[in-house]
């Protein structure tokens, strides 16, 4: 499943993040390679899922504020569920990658685990990354969704095995790794709901600040 999602990914890989969330849509124009347009219609259907919700948005709406004729889209998308699909597979980014790389056992398992949490809390707000946590796999028929919950639970047995070894090596307190997972995630799935662009915190200013309470929580040593 999860070779399925980075398939995905790389079919419709996105270099650069738009800045601010309505931007995409100005994007489109004649001079745009096919995969920039495919481009800035996922990420233009990304907001709007994000703003009005996955039911209330309309591949009319998604043409419209792209300035094209909703029959143009068709040139670059099946239908309005195979957009959510990549949408969600392009919230994931570099994840795969990133979950490798907490298994470098040369490094601090606190330090993996804060920099895994720093690349969560960034993939998970950007226009992508909104419409996962505000819109979900739950509209996908049961093969694409099971590939996108799939992978959640990967992202969420990397922390579970992050917890369970750093209580072993005797960095981290005991505790209940399935427990705080859970509370970990609650925690960053909310980010995107209040996070502001304009707010004096970045994303990766929010995730580090989370992380040094956590960490002082967690932490079998005094720091």
């Amino acid at each position: 499943m999860t070779g399925n999602l980075r398939t995905a990914a790389t079919d419709t890989a996105v270099t650069k993040p738009a800045r601010g969330r309505a931007g995409a849509g100005r994007r489109s124009g004649p001079g745009l390679k096919h995969e920039d347009k495919r481009t800035a219609i996922l990420r233009t259907a990304a907001q709007l899922f994000a703003e009005k919700g996955y039911e209330a948005t309309s591949l009319d709406n998604i043409a419209e504020r792209l300035g094209m004729h909703k029959a143009t889209l068709y040139h670059y998308v099946d239908n309005k569920e195979s957009i959510l699909y990549q949408c969600l597979v392009l919230s994931f980014g570099d994840l795969d990658e990133v979950i490798e790389k907490t298994k470098d056992r040369s490094i601090p398992v606190l330090e993996r685990l804060r920099l895994y949490v720093r690349s969560l809390a960034v993939a998970q707000n950007n226009d992508f990354g909104r419409c996962l946590i505000l819109v979900g796999s739950r509209p996908l028929e049961m093969t694409q969704g099971g590939d996108i919950r799939q992978f959640q639970r990967r992202l969420d047995a990397t922390v579970r095995d992050l917890i369970t070894e750093g209580i072993a090596d005797g960095s981290i307190k005991p505790c209940d790794p399935s427990m705080f997972s859970a509370l970990l995630f609650g925690a960053l799935n909310w980010v995107p709901r209040w996070h502001s662009e304009s707010g004096k915190l970045s994303v990766q200013q929010v995730a580090d600040t989370f992380m040094d309470m956590v960490i002082n929580g967690i932490s079998a040593t005094r720091r």
